[in-house]
């Protein structure tokens, strides 16, 4: 069975996944890189946990259809999907290895926020949103990707965030809205400072502290509405990410224009 992500037939002038290729490897996948076009991810292992989340990653794809904040998928099989290579890699290796102006960061934060906003109106609960999920397309705007741990129309999740995202919980509480929202905070909290909450703490120390209200300082952060947005993430004082949008500050007029632009671009899904 197939099931297509996009309307663009398969290139057959592909490489096939090979030890080579391989670019990354997760918890239940592996990318290979198979052109300068297309990356293919495959199930870890022949593991029941690994391959459902292939298949769950490829229903979500098909759910949100094509969104210009969501990762471009090319084509899914039951045993892999094909998506888009972005070259400038993922957000928390781009703002760890390039130097960024505080512009940038601002807009690549909005960015994440909106594609946050996007998936939860179409009932999706990522459940482990971070840096490292989004992808820097070539016009050095985000993506959200790796959505094989996620929540569908309320069906389990698969994952949970890490410790410096993770909203503290008993680990068998299903993934929320709020999870999802604490987790966004941690990651705006990335894009801003380079650098995760509480990093180089053990997890155990970082969950008793989120745990007793005790969050990271935000005295770095020179704008006041971002820390207001994040310290609202933490404290799980939005009742939905659309919410935040109206907390997000305006950027620069020339900023305004150009995004007048995109937002259009992002009504049309391109």
């Amino acid at each position: 069975m197939w099931l297509i992500c996009s309307q663009k037939p398969p290139d057959h002038q592909i490489e096939q996944p090979t030890r080579q290729n391989i670019i990354a490897v997760g918890q239940l996948a592996i990318v290979h890189k198979l052109s300068d076009r297309i990356v293919r991810k495959v199930p870890t292992a022949k593991s029941d946990a690994s391959t459902r989340a292939i298949h769950i990653e490829a229903q979500v794809y098909r759910h949100l259809g094509k969104h210009t904040r969501i990762a471009r998928c090319l084509r899914c099989g039951d045993d892999y999907i094909d998506v888009q290579y972005e070259p400038h890699g993922d957000l928390e290796t781009y703002l760890r290895k390039n130097w960024v102006t505080d512009r940038f960061r601002h807009r690549v934060a909005r960015q994440a926020i909106e594609a946050v906003v996007f998936i939860h109106s179409k009932g999706v609960i990522h459940s482990d949103l971070a840096a490292r999920q989004f992808l820097v397309d070539p016009g050095y705007n985000v993506r959200l990707s790796d959505f094989g741990g996620s929540s569908l129309l309320g069906e389990d999740a698969l994952v949970m965030e890490n410790a410096t995202h993770f909203l503290p919980r008993d680990e068998d509480a299903p993934n929320t809205v709020w999870s999802d929202l604490f987790a966004l905070g941690s990651t705006v909290y990335e894009i801003l400072l380079g650098m995760k909450p509480y990093e180089g703490i053990e997890d155990e120390e970082i969950q008793r502290l989120y745990s007793s209200n005790v969050f990271p300082s935000l005295d770095k952060i020179s704008d006041g509405s971002w820390r207001k947005i994040i310290r609202k993430c933490w404290m799980s004082q939005y009742n939905t990410t659309a919410e935040i949008l109206k907390d997000v500050p305006l950027p620069p007029l020339t900023t305004r224009l150009a995004m007048s632009v995109a937002q259009k671009r992002l009504a049309r899904g391109l």
